[in-house]
Protein backbone atom coordinates (compact mmCIF):
# COMPACT_ATOMS: atom_id res chain seq x y z
CA UNK A 1 0.00 0.00 0.00
CA UNK A 2 1.34 3.13 -0.88
CA UNK A 3 2.07 5.71 1.76
CA UNK A 4 -1.23 7.91 2.53
CA UNK A 5 -0.41 9.83 6.13
CA UNK A 6 0.52 13.52 6.36
CA UNK A 7 2.93 13.98 9.43
CA UNK A 8 0.33 15.39 11.60
CA UNK A 9 -1.81 12.43 11.35
CA UNK A 10 1.22 10.05 11.76
CA UNK A 11 1.64 11.51 15.06
CA UNK A 12 -1.84 11.89 16.03
CA UNK A 13 -2.13 7.85 15.36
CA UNK A 14 0.70 6.59 16.90
CA UNK A 15 0.53 9.25 19.92
CA UNK A 16 3.70 11.35 19.49
CA UNK A 17 4.49 14.56 18.93
CA UNK A 18 5.03 15.91 14.68
CA UNK A 19 8.37 17.14 16.40
CA UNK A 20 9.24 14.38 18.01
CA UNK A 21 9.19 11.99 14.34
CA UNK A 22 10.87 14.73 12.64
CA UNK A 23 13.79 14.46 14.95
CA UNK A 24 13.54 10.85 14.49
CA UNK A 25 13.31 10.44 10.64
CA UNK A 26 16.49 12.86 10.28
CA UNK A 27 18.44 11.90 13.20
CA UNK A 28 17.93 7.94 13.52
CA UNK A 29 16.31 7.58 9.71
CA UNK A 30 13.48 6.23 11.45
CA UNK A 31 10.82 6.80 9.02
CA UNK A 32 11.22 6.80 5.20
CA UNK A 33 8.32 8.98 3.76
CA UNK A 34 7.00 8.75 0.34
CA UNK A 35 6.35 12.20 -1.49
CA UNK A 36 2.75 13.54 -2.69
CA UNK A 37 2.62 15.02 -6.11
CA UNK A 38 2.79 18.59 -4.40
CA UNK A 39 5.90 17.47 -2.94
CA UNK A 40 4.42 16.51 0.99
CA UNK A 41 5.85 14.00 2.95
CA UNK A 42 3.39 10.87 2.74
CA UNK A 43 4.65 7.80 5.64
CA UNK A 44 3.08 4.62 5.38
CA UNK A 45 2.23 2.06 7.71
CA UNK A 46 5.73 0.52 7.67
CA UNK A 47 6.37 3.97 9.44
CA UNK A 48 3.63 3.95 11.48
CA UNK A 49 4.68 0.30 12.71
CA UNK A 50 8.34 1.66 13.49
CA UNK A 51 7.19 4.17 15.65
CA UNK A 52 5.15 2.10 17.51
CA UNK A 53 8.00 -0.26 18.14
CA UNK A 54 10.23 2.38 19.38
CA UNK A 55 7.55 3.97 21.59
CA UNK A 56 7.32 -0.03 23.18
CA UNK A 57 10.83 -0.01 23.82
CA UNK A 58 11.25 3.24 24.52
CA UNK A 59 8.70 2.69 27.48
CA UNK A 60 10.29 -0.41 28.37
CA UNK A 61 13.58 2.04 29.27
CA UNK A 62 15.51 1.96 26.59
CA UNK A 63 16.59 4.76 24.99
CA UNK A 64 15.20 6.64 21.81
CA UNK A 65 19.09 6.16 19.57
CA UNK A 66 19.09 2.16 21.06
CA UNK A 67 15.45 1.88 20.40
CA UNK A 68 15.44 2.70 16.60
CA UNK A 69 18.88 0.96 16.38
CA UNK A 70 17.02 -2.14 17.26
CA UNK A 71 13.94 -1.69 15.34
CA UNK A 72 15.83 -0.75 11.94
CA UNK A 73 17.66 -3.90 12.39
CA UNK A 74 15.12 -6.31 13.26
CA UNK A 75 13.53 -5.00 10.16
CA UNK A 76 16.58 -5.76 8.27
CA UNK A 77 16.99 -9.10 9.97
CA UNK A 78 13.06 -10.28 9.50
CA UNK A 79 12.30 -9.93 13.16
CA UNK A 80 10.56 -8.16 16.09
CA UNK A 81 12.16 -5.81 18.00
CA UNK A 82 9.95 -5.90 20.18
CA UNK A 83 9.41 -9.79 20.22
CA UNK A 84 9.00 -10.73 24.58
CA UNK A 85 7.24 -7.14 25.47
CA UNK A 86 3.97 -6.73 26.21
CA UNK A 87 2.53 -4.51 23.25
CA UNK A 88 -0.49 -4.20 24.83
CA UNK A 89 0.41 -2.30 28.00
CA UNK A 90 3.42 -0.26 25.90
CA UNK A 91 1.62 0.75 22.92
CA UNK A 92 0.66 3.94 22.85
CA UNK A 93 -1.32 3.71 20.31
CA UNK A 94 -4.00 1.53 22.30
CA UNK A 95 -3.97 3.93 25.07
CA UNK A 96 -1.78 1.48 27.40
CA UNK A 97 0.26 2.17 29.98
CA UNK A 98 2.71 3.84 27.96
CA UNK A 99 1.13 6.75 28.54
CA UNK A 100 1.87 6.72 32.32
CA UNK A 101 5.56 6.88 33.68
CA UNK A 102 7.47 3.18 32.85
CA UNK A 103 10.74 2.75 35.35
CA UNK A 104 13.70 0.67 34.94
CA UNK A 105 16.62 0.36 37.13
CA UNK A 106 17.53 3.72 36.96
CA UNK A 107 14.41 5.00 38.32
CA UNK A 108 11.46 6.92 36.85
CA UNK A 109 11.68 7.24 33.49
CA UNK A 110 9.98 9.54 30.86
CA UNK A 111 7.35 8.96 28.67
CA UNK A 112 7.18 10.34 25.25
CA UNK A 113 4.44 12.76 26.28
CA UNK A 114 6.72 14.62 28.42
CA UNK A 115 9.50 16.06 25.63
CA UNK A 116 11.48 17.90 28.56
CA UNK A 117 12.34 15.05 30.45
CA UNK A 118 12.66 12.52 27.70
CA UNK A 119 15.69 15.86 26.69
CA UNK A 120 17.21 14.90 29.89
CA UNK A 121 17.14 11.65 29.23
CA UNK A 122 18.76 11.74 25.51
CA UNK A 123 21.32 13.86 27.06
CA UNK A 124 22.48 10.99 29.20
CA UNK A 125 21.98 8.69 27.32
CA UNK A 126 24.07 9.80 24.43
CA UNK A 127 27.14 11.55 24.04
CA UNK A 128 25.70 13.11 20.28
CA UNK A 129 22.42 14.19 21.91
CA UNK A 130 24.09 17.45 22.84
CA UNK A 131 22.68 19.15 19.58
CA UNK A 132 19.17 16.78 19.77
CA UNK A 133 16.00 19.12 19.33
CA UNK A 134 14.85 17.67 22.17
CA UNK A 135 17.61 18.46 24.66
CA UNK A 136 17.75 21.85 22.93
CA UNK A 137 14.04 22.98 23.90
CA UNK A 138 14.33 21.47 27.71
CA UNK A 139 17.52 23.38 27.93
CA UNK A 140 15.63 26.66 26.72
CA UNK A 141 12.49 25.97 29.23
CA UNK A 142 15.51 25.98 32.07
CA UNK A 143 16.58 29.23 30.88
CA UNK A 144 13.47 30.59 30.77
CA UNK A 145 11.69 29.08 33.79
CA UNK A 146 14.90 31.17 35.51
CA UNK A 147 14.97 33.84 33.40
CA UNK A 148 18.45 33.37 32.38
CA UNK A 149 18.82 35.47 29.16
CA UNK A 150 22.41 34.59 28.41
CA UNK A 151 22.02 30.99 29.03
CA UNK A 152 19.23 31.36 26.63
CA UNK A 153 20.83 33.11 23.93
CA UNK A 154 23.87 30.61 23.78
CA UNK A 155 21.25 27.64 23.51
CA UNK A 156 19.57 29.53 20.76
CA UNK A 157 23.16 30.06 18.65
CA UNK A 158 24.00 26.80 19.03
CA UNK A 159 20.46 25.64 17.36
CA UNK A 160 21.16 28.11 14.48
CA UNK A 161 24.22 27.18 14.64
CA UNK A 162 24.40 23.56 14.55
CA UNK A 163 21.14 23.41 12.25
CA UNK A 164 19.26 24.76 9.47
CA UNK A 165 17.20 27.81 10.44
CA UNK A 166 14.14 25.87 9.08
CA UNK A 167 15.17 23.07 11.65
CA UNK A 168 15.98 25.56 14.68
CA UNK A 169 12.42 27.33 13.91
CA UNK A 170 10.57 23.84 13.50
CA UNK A 171 12.19 21.26 15.64
CA UNK A 172 13.25 23.96 18.68
CA UNK A 173 11.56 27.58 18.93
CA UNK A 174 8.03 25.98 18.03
CA UNK A 175 8.49 22.97 20.61
CA UNK A 176 9.56 25.31 22.95
CA UNK A 177 6.59 27.74 22.95
CA UNK A 178 4.30 23.82 23.34
CA UNK A 179 5.91 23.13 26.57
CA UNK A 180 5.57 27.00 27.93
CA UNK A 181 2.03 26.41 27.37
CA UNK A 182 1.76 23.16 29.01
CA UNK A 183 3.43 24.85 31.86
CA UNK A 184 1.33 27.63 31.77
CA UNK A 185 -1.68 24.94 31.79
CA UNK A 186 -0.16 23.36 34.83
CA UNK A 187 0.58 26.44 37.23
CA UNK A 188 3.93 26.32 36.74
CA UNK A 189 5.01 29.48 34.56
CA UNK A 190 3.61 33.16 34.90
CA UNK A 191 3.56 35.94 32.71
CA UNK A 192 6.88 36.42 33.52
CA UNK A 193 8.07 33.92 31.41
CA UNK A 194 5.82 33.61 28.53
CA UNK A 195 7.18 37.36 28.09
CA UNK A 196 10.56 36.54 29.00
CA UNK A 197 10.64 33.63 26.22
CA UNK A 198 8.93 35.85 22.82
CA UNK A 199 10.65 38.62 23.62
CA UNK A 200 13.57 36.43 23.64
CA UNK A 201 12.77 34.28 20.56
CA UNK A 202 11.35 37.81 18.73
CA UNK A 203 14.96 39.45 18.53
CA UNK A 204 16.24 36.17 17.01
CA UNK A 205 13.66 35.66 14.32
CA UNK A 206 13.23 39.36 13.67
CA UNK A 207 17.59 39.03 12.77
CA UNK A 208 15.97 36.64 10.30
CA UNK A 209 13.54 38.93 8.20
CA UNK A 210 16.04 41.58 7.17
CA UNK A 211 15.43 40.46 3.75
CA UNK A 212 11.83 40.56 3.49
CA UNK A 213 11.79 42.95 1.09
CA UNK A 214 14.12 42.52 -1.39
CA UNK A 215 13.91 40.27 -4.72
CA UNK A 216 11.41 40.16 -6.64
CA UNK A 217 9.57 37.15 -5.36
CA UNK A 218 5.72 36.44 -4.47
CA UNK A 219 4.58 39.02 -2.23
CA UNK A 220 2.59 37.51 1.27
CA UNK A 221 0.44 39.90 3.68
CA UNK A 222 0.79 38.27 7.20
CA UNK A 223 -1.40 38.73 10.37
CA UNK A 224 -3.17 38.46 13.27
CA UNK A 225 -7.10 38.89 13.23
CA UNK A 226 -8.31 41.64 16.72
CA UNK A 227 -8.02 40.37 19.42
CA UNK A 228 -5.14 38.19 18.96
CA UNK A 229 -1.77 38.93 20.49
CA UNK A 230 0.22 35.68 20.06
CA UNK A 231 2.39 35.49 16.77
CA UNK A 232 5.35 33.83 17.34
CA UNK A 233 4.34 31.12 15.12
CA UNK A 234 3.06 33.67 12.64
CA UNK A 235 6.67 35.11 12.94
CA UNK A 236 8.36 32.09 12.20
CA UNK A 237 5.87 31.02 8.67
CA UNK A 238 7.22 34.91 7.59
CA UNK A 239 10.83 33.78 8.60
CA UNK A 240 10.07 30.70 6.60
CA UNK A 241 8.64 32.33 3.53
CA UNK A 242 11.29 34.81 3.75
CA UNK A 243 14.34 32.08 3.12
CA UNK A 244 12.09 30.30 0.04
CA UNK A 245 12.19 33.87 -1.92
CA UNK A 246 9.46 35.53 -0.99
CA UNK A 247 8.68 39.12 0.27
CA UNK A 248 7.43 39.76 3.54
CA UNK A 249 4.65 42.08 4.66
CA UNK A 250 4.17 41.61 8.22
CA UNK A 251 1.65 43.60 9.76
CA UNK A 252 1.78 41.37 13.30
CA UNK A 253 -1.15 40.66 15.84
CA UNK A 254 -4.16 42.34 16.21
CA UNK A 255 -4.95 43.57 12.85
CA UNK A 256 -8.37 44.94 12.03
CA UNK A 257 -9.41 43.13 8.96
CA UNK A 258 -10.37 46.24 7.01
CA UNK A 259 -6.35 46.85 7.08
CA UNK A 260 -5.49 44.00 6.04
CA UNK A 261 -7.68 44.05 3.03
CA UNK A 262 -6.41 48.13 2.13
CA UNK A 263 -3.05 46.77 2.85
CA UNK A 264 -3.57 43.61 0.27
CA UNK A 265 -5.26 46.14 -2.38
CA UNK A 266 -2.08 47.90 -2.82
CA UNK A 267 0.68 45.65 -3.09
CA UNK A 268 -1.44 42.75 -4.81
CA UNK A 269 -0.12 40.24 -2.56
CA UNK A 270 -0.02 36.56 -3.71
CA UNK A 271 -1.17 35.38 -0.34
CA UNK A 272 -2.65 36.56 2.77
CA UNK A 273 -2.18 34.75 5.94
CA UNK A 274 -4.01 35.12 8.63
CA UNK A 275 -3.50 33.28 11.86
CA UNK A 276 -5.18 32.92 15.44
CA UNK A 277 -5.26 30.45 18.23
CA UNK A 278 -8.87 30.78 18.97
CA UNK A 279 -11.96 29.38 16.48
CA UNK A 280 -13.20 32.76 17.76
CA UNK A 281 -10.45 34.47 16.75
CA UNK A 282 -12.02 33.98 13.03
CA UNK A 283 -15.49 34.06 13.75
CA UNK A 284 -16.09 37.43 15.58
CA UNK A 285 -14.91 39.01 11.54
CA UNK A 286 -16.21 36.10 9.39
CA UNK A 287 -18.04 38.17 7.23
CA UNK A 288 -14.79 40.40 6.76
CA UNK A 289 -13.00 37.58 5.81
CA UNK A 290 -15.06 35.40 3.56
CA UNK A 291 -15.53 38.76 1.23
CA UNK A 292 -11.74 39.38 1.65
CA UNK A 293 -11.52 35.51 0.45
CA UNK A 294 -13.45 35.84 -2.12
CA UNK A 295 -11.22 38.56 -4.70
CA UNK A 296 -7.69 37.36 -2.51
CA UNK A 297 -5.60 34.58 -2.13
CA UNK A 298 -6.71 34.15 2.09
CA UNK A 299 -5.39 31.29 3.86
CA UNK A 300 -6.06 31.03 6.90
CA UNK A 301 -3.90 29.23 9.97
CA UNK A 302 -3.29 28.19 13.88
CA UNK A 303 -5.47 26.06 16.04
CA UNK A 304 -8.42 28.76 15.37
CA UNK A 305 -8.23 27.45 11.78
CA UNK A 306 -10.46 24.34 12.55
CA UNK A 307 -12.97 22.66 9.95
CA UNK A 308 -15.71 24.22 11.61
CA UNK A 309 -14.55 27.74 10.89
CA UNK A 310 -13.08 27.00 6.97
CA UNK A 311 -16.47 25.54 5.56
CA UNK A 312 -18.22 28.91 7.73
CA UNK A 313 -15.76 31.53 6.06
CA UNK A 314 -14.85 29.03 2.64
CA UNK A 315 -11.62 29.72 2.84
CA UNK A 316 -8.53 27.54 2.77
CA UNK A 317 -6.28 26.20 5.49
CA UNK A 318 -2.31 26.08 5.36
CA UNK A 319 -2.60 23.22 8.38
CA UNK A 320 0.58 22.77 10.88
CA UNK A 321 3.15 21.73 8.79
CA UNK A 322 4.85 25.59 8.36
CA UNK A 323 7.42 23.55 5.68
CA UNK A 324 4.77 21.92 3.81
CA UNK A 325 2.69 25.50 4.11
CA UNK A 326 5.34 27.22 2.60
CA UNK A 327 6.02 24.75 -0.07
CA UNK A 328 2.20 24.70 -0.75
CA UNK A 329 1.88 28.61 -0.78
CA UNK A 330 4.68 29.22 -3.43
CA UNK A 331 3.30 26.34 -5.59
CA UNK A 332 0.12 28.19 -5.65
CA UNK A 333 1.64 31.27 -6.41
CA UNK A 334 3.46 30.14 -8.93
CA UNK A 335 0.63 28.76 -10.72
CA UNK A 336 -1.55 32.17 -10.27
CA UNK A 337 1.50 33.99 -11.81
CA UNK A 338 1.88 31.77 -15.14
CA UNK A 339 -1.64 31.85 -15.36
CA UNK A 340 -2.10 35.55 -14.89
CA UNK A 341 0.84 35.69 -17.76
CA UNK A 342 -0.72 33.90 -19.66
CA UNK A 343 -3.96 35.53 -19.75
CA UNK A 344 -1.91 38.48 -20.45
CA UNK A 345 -0.20 37.31 -23.34
CA UNK A 346 -3.51 35.96 -24.84
CA UNK A 347 -4.86 39.53 -24.41
CA UNK A 348 -1.88 41.15 -26.39
CA UNK A 349 -2.05 38.94 -29.15
CA UNK A 350 -5.94 39.50 -29.71
CA UNK A 351 -5.22 43.05 -29.33
CA UNK A 352 -2.44 42.77 -32.33
CA UNK A 353 -4.84 40.84 -34.53
CA UNK A 354 -7.22 43.08 -34.42
CA UNK A 355 -4.95 46.19 -35.18
CA UNK A 356 -3.45 44.53 -38.28
CA UNK A 357 -7.06 43.44 -39.52
CA UNK A 358 -7.39 47.03 -39.52
CA UNK A 359 -4.61 48.38 -41.28
CA UNK A 360 -3.16 49.85 -38.72
CA UNK A 361 0.00 49.28 -37.11
CA UNK A 362 0.80 48.29 -34.01
CA UNK A 363 1.75 50.77 -31.29
CA UNK A 364 5.54 50.87 -30.34
CA UNK A 365 7.73 52.99 -27.50
CA UNK A 366 5.75 54.11 -24.83
CA UNK A 367 2.27 54.85 -26.64
CA UNK A 368 2.34 51.01 -27.41
CA UNK A 369 3.17 49.96 -23.44
CA UNK A 370 0.02 52.04 -22.12
CA UNK A 371 -1.97 50.76 -24.36
CA UNK A 372 -0.83 46.77 -23.96
CA UNK A 373 -1.82 47.65 -20.11
CA UNK A 374 -4.81 49.66 -20.92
Amino acid sequence: MPPTMRIGELATKVGVTTHVLRAWESRYGLLRPGRSAGGYRLYGWEDERRVREVVALRSAGVSAVEASRRVLEAERNGTSATAGLDLAEHDLGAGGAANGAATSSRGPRATLHDPVASAHEEAEDSPLSRNDPQVLVAQLLDAVSALDEDRAHAILDTSFLERSAESAITDVILPLFVRIGEQWEMGRFGIAQEHFASSLVRRRLGALSLTWGVGSGPVAVLACPPGEFHDIVLLSFGVLLGRSGWRVRYLGPDTPITSVAAAVRMIQADAIVMASRRPNGFRDHAIALRELGRTQPLWLAGRGATPRVLEEIQVRSLGGDLVGAVMELTKTARANRRSSSAGLAKGRGGMSAAGTATGAPAPTGVAGAAQRQA
